[in-house]
C-alpha cells in the first residue's frame, strides 16, 4: 500500500504544552517541521488538543489530573501560526481518539481517505487514534519518529516502542513509517 496524498490529511495529535516532557519532547521539532512541509503542499491539516475535566473518567479511572486549562491545554508555540494556515482546523476533544463524531465529519467534509499521524502520546490518543481510523475504514499512517509517548510511571521510549508494535501488529507494519517517507512524498508531489 502506497500513501495517497491527494487524498490525505496531516493529523497532528496534541503537541500541547502539558504534554510535552523530556520523553516527547525530541518529536516536537519532527512534528513542527513535518507540518510547515505540509502547510506548504497546500494539504489539509488537523490539529488537536485534548481538554480534560472535572469528573472525566481520566480523573475517576486512572486519576489523571492535568490538561484543564492554557496554558496547558494551549499547543506548542511553534505550532500556532499553523492554527490559522487557510487549510488548517483545530479539533478539540475530551478523549483520547481523534475521530470524534466531530472529528469524522471535518475528515468527510475534506474529503480524505488517509491519515498521517504524527504527535503524542504514541500510547494513548495516537494508538487510539490509529486504531479508530482502521475501523471507520480511513488509511491511517503512524509517524514513527514524530510520535513519543509522555509516560512518567514507566519508561517513555519502552511504552512507545510497545505501541509502536500494537499498532504494526493491529493496523499493519506497513502503516508505521518515517518521518523520510513523508518528506520524500511530499516533495515527489511539488516536483511533479
Amino acid at each position: 500500500m502506497t500513501l495517497n496524498l491527494a487524498k490525505a490529511a496531516l493529523l497532528v495529535v496534541d503537541v500541547q504544552n502539558g504534554f510535552v516532557n523530556a520523553g516527547s519532547a525530541p518529536v516536537v521539532p519532527v512534528v513542527v517541521d513535518l507540518t510547515e512541509r505540509w502547510a506548504a503542499s497546500g494539504r489539509p491539516i488537523i490539529l488537536t488538543r485534548y481538554l480534560n475535566y472535572t469528573g472525566s473518567p481520566y480523573e475517576r479511572l486512572i486519576g489523571w489530573r492535568a490538561l484543564y486549562d492554557s496554558p496547558d491545554t494551549d499547543l506548542v508555540d511553534e505550532l500556532l501560526p499553523y492554527t490559522e494556515h487557510p487549510n488548517a482546523s483545530v479539533l478539540d476533544k475530551t478523549v483520547y481518539t481523534a475521530l470524534t463524531h466531530e472529528g469524522v465529519e471535518l475528515l468527510r467534509e475534506l474529503n480524505v481517505t488517509d491519515l498521517v499521524i504524527c504527535g503524542i502520546a504514541t500510547d494513548a490518543c495516537v494508538l487510539k487514534t490509529a486504531l479508530d481510523a482502521f475501523e471507520m475504514d480511513f488509511t491511517p499512517w503512524v509517524i514513527r519518529d514524530a510520535v513519543a509517548s509522555n509516560a512518567t510511571r514507566h519508561p517513555a521510549r519502552e511504552i512507545h516502542e510497545s505501541a509502536l508494535l500494537l499498532i504494526s501488529r493491529l493496523v499493519g507494519a506497513g502503516q508505521v513509517i518515517d518521518a523520510d517517507t513523508v518528506r520524500n512524498a511530499l516533495a515527489g508531489a511539488t516536483a511533479a
